[in-house]
Order: structure tokens, then C-alpha cells, then sequence
């Protein structure tokens, strides 16, 4: 009865009235508010803990133990986001529930912030959906592949070489060049899942297949893949269940199911993503890029699977999906601050070097690549 009151009196408003108080509900409500849990303090872990007060309509909590107080934002990429903000946070977090892939010049103009805060927004939802661990393939067959990317260093500064001298140096690289970076495809044909992950760089060798087909995430497989003399004298040696095909015949002759076109169209589809629609991603962020596409291919396709369900409906919640893995996650923040470190990391690893400087607010100075 209180709300249906309240709802009259709203209804007696004037416009301006009524967009002051959609402004201020705008300004002190979370889409993730709806979601909020908290089971234990996120500095020292322990489970004593009371409510201390309540700020901006967010219940805070003071720990027993450590005295420190928190919401159920700190630690997660939630924190940060200021009441002040928080109506162009909602409405960007909506476009992105909508798995609208807008640019970020458009995303801008339309919420009025700058690119930085939108790239931030964005890489920080992303970070979130890449802390559930690594898929795991059990007892399926799984179409194997890789495509390449030749390394970026789009948005960074101070590389020794200038700007038209690296453009040049990029078009020299054709083929299966020592700079592209490898991203490996696999598809379940019966869990229907779907993984990318940023492997290496320069041809594949068989040690790079074998930190990738490990035993916690493969199990009982069958692969489909080309005939990569790689591919085959690696899946032979280590006693995988796997059969090929010609390459140029993207399919088996003798056996019409032997192929990998799902995962190949995967693969088209991402190389449009990154290449098309995104311009161009720096190496740096591919992996994160790489999750974010992932996410999105998955949930379409729970979308159709229960839209060709005998009811018609879909009870697929993308928003809650998307909205218990950013409150639940611990680790998102730390994975969005140390993106810098995991690419000079990445680089090293594959005796690289000199690719440019990024400034980043979460460092003391600029970090040498």
C-alpha cells in the first residue's frame, strides 16, 4: 500500500521534477546491489563481522579481527565506481549486458566520460569474467585449431622505432612470422563450450602444445584437427585419441564428420572482431579480448538452446550471470592492475623486447617493455 502511494505521488510530479528523481534513483542504485554478498572480510579473510553503517545506500561492515571496514564492492572491480558516476556506470554496464560490442569513441559520446574511464570500465568487466578457472573437456570430441595475430603495440609509447618505420616493418611480415602471437581454438562438440587462449609466439612446437593439452583440463578426448605435422607427431607421442585431415580439404574424405569448420567459423569471427570492428588490439589486452569474445559466443548460444526449447522460454539471465560473477570475484582487480606486468612477462617468455612503455595511474613510473 506505502508503494502504491508513493507511486500516485510520483505520477502528480512535473517533467523536471520527475527527471530530478530518476536522476537521483539513477545515482543510488546498482544494478549489482540486487546481488550484493558478503561472507567474509576481503583483507584478512575471517567471518566476524558487523554492520557498521550504511553510505550511498551500501551497507558497510567493520571486521572483528583486522578492524578495517568494507562493502561488498572492495576488492572487486566495483570499487572505484563513485556515487557521482554511478547513473553513466549503470547505463554502461547495461550496453555491455546487452553483448552490444560498441566502440569506445561511440560509448563516450553517448555517457559523456573520457576514453580512458570507458576503456577502464571496460577492461575491468572483462577482467571479472576471466577468474572462473580454465574450461574442462571431458569425454567429447573437440575441434582443435590456432590463428595468429601479428604482435601490437597499439597505444603504447616511446618504442625505438618511429611510427612509419614500424608500419613499414609490419607489412614486411607475411606468412607464419616469428612476431605473430598464437591463439589457440578448442570447441566441444557435445558441452558445446568454447576456449581461446593466448598461447605463444613464432611456429607452434610440441611444447607448446603440451603446456596447453594438460591433464586438469583435458580428459578422455578425442581431437579433430588438420594435419599439422606438429599437431600429429605431438598427439601420437603423447597417446591422444585424435584423427585429421587435408588442410585444403577442410574435411575428411573417407569419414564426414572428421573436421573442424565450427571452430574454424569461430576463428573467422574473432579475426573480423579484433581486425574490423576493434581496428586493432594491442597485444597487451588480446587475451582479454580473447575472454570477452569467448563470453559472448557462450551465451548466445544458451540463448538459442533455450529458445529451441519445447516451452519457448529462456531462462538463460545474462544480467544475472554477468552481475554474481563481478560480485563473487576477488581477483578480477588484481588481474585488470597487473595487465602491464603479465605482458612484459609474456614478451620474456618469447625473447622479446623493446615494445614500448604504458602509463598507467595503478604504477609508480613507467615500466620498461
Amino acid at each position: 500500500m506505502k508503494f502504491t502511494g508513493l507511486k500516485n505521488k510520483v505520477s502528480k510530479l512535473t517533467p523536471a521534477e520527475k527527471k530530478e528523481l530518476m536522476t537521483f534513483l539513477k545515482n543510488s542504485f546498482s544494478v549489482f546491489d540486487d546481488y550484493a554478498t558478503v561472507n567474509q572480510c576481503p583483507f584478512c579473510q575471517s567471518k566476524k563481522f558487523i554492520k557498521h553503517d550504511n553510505r550511498n545506500n551500501v551497507v558497510r561492515y567493520l571486521c572483528k579481527d583486522c578492524h578495517k571496514t568494507f562493502t561488498y564492492k572492495t576488492n572487486t572491480i566495483l570499487s572505484g565506481i563513485y556515487a557521482k558516476n554511478l547513473h553513466k556506470w549503470n547505463a554502461f554496464v547495461e550496453d555491455f549486458m546487452s553483448l552490444n560490442i560498441a566502440p569506445l569513441d561511440e560509448i563516450c559520446n553517448k555517457l559523456d566520460i573520457s576514453k580512458q574511464t570507458a576503456f577502464n570500465w571496460r577492461h575491468k568487466l572483462i577482467a571479472s569474467l576471466d577468474t572462473k578457472g580454465n574450461t574442462k573437456f571431458s569425454n567429447e570430441s573437440i575441434e582443435f585449431d590456432e590463428t595468429y595475430f601479428l604482435i601490437s603495440r597499439k597505444g603504447r609509447q616511446d618504442s625505438n622505432h618511429g611510427y612509419k618505420k614500424l608500419r613499414y616493418w609490419r607489412k614486411s611480415q607475411v606468412g607464419d612470422s616469428k612476431y605473430n602471437v598464437k591463439v589457440f581454438f578448442t570447441y566441444g562438440r557435445d558441452s558445446k563450450q568454447l576456449e581461446l587462449t593466448q598461447s605463444h609466439m613464432g611456429r607452434t612446437s610440441a611444447n607448446d602444445l603440451k603446456n596447453y593439452f594438460t591433464a586438469n583440463k583435458f580428459d578422455g578426448i578425442r581431437i579433430l584437427s588438420d594435419s599439422h605435422p606438429t599437431y600429429k607427431s605431438f598427439f601420437k607421442n603423447n597417446g591422444f585419441d585424435f584423427d585429421t585431415f587435408t588442410g585444403k580439404y577442410h574435411i575428411k574424405s573417407t569419414d564426414r564428420t572428421v573436421h573442424n569448420q565450427t571452430v574454424n567459423a569461430y576463428v573467422r569471427n574473432f579475426k573480423d572482431f579484433v581486425n574490423k570492428h576493434l581496428h586493432g588490439v594491442s597485444t597487451k589486452y588480446l587475451t582479454s579480448y580473447a575472454k570477452w569474445f569467448e563470453f559472448v559466443c557462450q551465451a548466445k548460444a544458451i540463448v538459442k538452446q533455450e529458445l529451441q526449447s519445447a516451452d519457448k522460454i529462456v531462462r538463460f539471465n545474462i544480467t544475472e550471470n554477468i552481475c554474481e560473477n563481478v560480485v563473487s570475484d576477488r581477483i578480477g582487480l588484481e588481474l585488470f592492475r597487473q595487465a602491464e606486468y603479465s605482458f612484459i612477462r609474456f614478451l620474456t617468455n618469447n625473447n622479446r623486447s623493446n615494445f614500448g612503455n604504458c602509463k598507467n595511474h595503478y604504477y609508480s613510473g613507467k615500466i620498461a617493455c
